[in-house]
């Protein structure tokens, strides 16, 4: 948000335009917002993530010091993430879970589709000790990963 409380939006493209407010942080709070920056998108490489009987691993990668991320210091990220070209598995739709490279995977989901979706959320996530996030898509799908913010240590 703008000194003076405006927000922009861009579309590539025309688009009629919805815009929620979900919450908001006080000019106080720990909260670091950034430019948003975008970390991932598989389609620059052209592979998809996941496997239609979920046996594939994670997209992981690093944050840190990246968009706008300190290089050390943080403890969670505000990201935006969507798959796009999406398939589902095997068994019923597909899902997607962001988390911090944890073992076990967190046995929830961030975002779900159908498959030939394409679909963004909002998702707050910790991240690794060593600055990591790991994607883990149920199904195939081209993931995007853009950042807006992060939290830092306590």
């Amino acid at each position: 948000v703008s000194p003076s409380g405006d927000v922009c939006v861009y579309v590539y493209g025309t688009s009629h335009i919805l815009v929620d407010v979900n919450g908001y942080f006080p000019d106080n709070s720990d909260f670091g917002p950034v430019e948003p920056f975008r970390l991932e998108d598989t389609r620059q490489s052209g592979n998809k993530v996941g496997s239609a009987d979920g046996s594939a691993g994670p997209l992981q990668f690093n944050v840190l010091g990246r968009g706008g991320v300190p290089s050390s210091g943080v403890d969670a990220l505000s990201l935006n993430v969507t798959v796009t070209e999406s398939e589902n598995p095997t068994v019923g739709g597909g899902f997607v879970t962001v988390d911090g490279c944890a073992t076990p995977r967190p046995n929830a989901s961030n975002l779900n589709f159908e498959g030939g979706d394409t679909v963004a959320n909002a998702v707050i996530t910790p991240i690794s000790p060593s600055g990591d996030v790991c994607v883990y898509v149920y199904g195939t799908s081209h993931v995007l990963v853009d950042v807006n913010g992060y939290f830092p240590e306590d």
